[in-house]
């Protein structure tokens, strides 16, 4: 399932690359291309199929993505580090997800894509590195310097061991635009 997931990702990143107007690599290839990075602070609750719930902290780093963008520049990557300690298990996280952006005005917008991420679960006798794939949704206030914002995510793990990590997770992050 995942692999299917996975593929008709790329089969319409792939279809929605060679539309009119839209751009691969526009980092190496457009002059004119901005980053337009913010960075926050994370505070995360996660829901874990397999284990008791839990918050957490971390790092949202976003950007307009460099590999593929659209006419209007509304491909916003987010990398998502986090941590989570509870019950005696300790959980990495590191999360990547392109998300298409639809402006709704005041600085204000919501973005919605695909997400990939990797687990170092461990803690009594369970030590694992999970592979997941999900979806992820947020809203974002942008203004000036100003940089707030709320996700939800959903990770379908791997099983390893007899356990998943798969997982909501309910987001809210602040920091600053650059």
């Amino acid at each position: 399932m995942k692999k299917l997931a996975l593929a008709a990702t790329l089969l319409t990143l792939s279809i929605a690359a060679s539309a009119d107007g839209w751009r691969f690599a526009p980092l190496l290839t457009d002059p004119s291309f901005k980053l337009a990075p913010s960075i926050a602070l994370t505070a995360n609750h996660v829901d874990p199929k397999d284990g008791t719930s839990t918050t957490g902290a971390g790092i949202d780093f976003n950007f307009n993505c460099g590999l593929l963008q659209d006419p209007q520049n509304r491909m916003r990557t987010h990398i998502n580090i986090g941590h989570n300690n509870e019950d005696g298990f300790s959980v990495n996280a590191f999360e990547l997800s392109p998300r298409y952006t639809i402006p709704m005005g005041q600085g204000l917008s919501m973005g919605v894509g695909p997400s990939l991420a990797v687990y170092k679960v461990s803690g009594r006798g369970y030590d694992e590195t999970l592979l997941a794939a999900g979806v992820a949704a947020g809203i974002n206030y942008r203004v000036g310097a100003l940089f707030l914002g709320a996700d939800v995510r959903y990770h379908n793990t791997e099983e390893k061991q007899g356990a998943d990590f798969d997982n909501w997770t309910v987001g809210l992050k602040a920091g600053v635009n650059f």
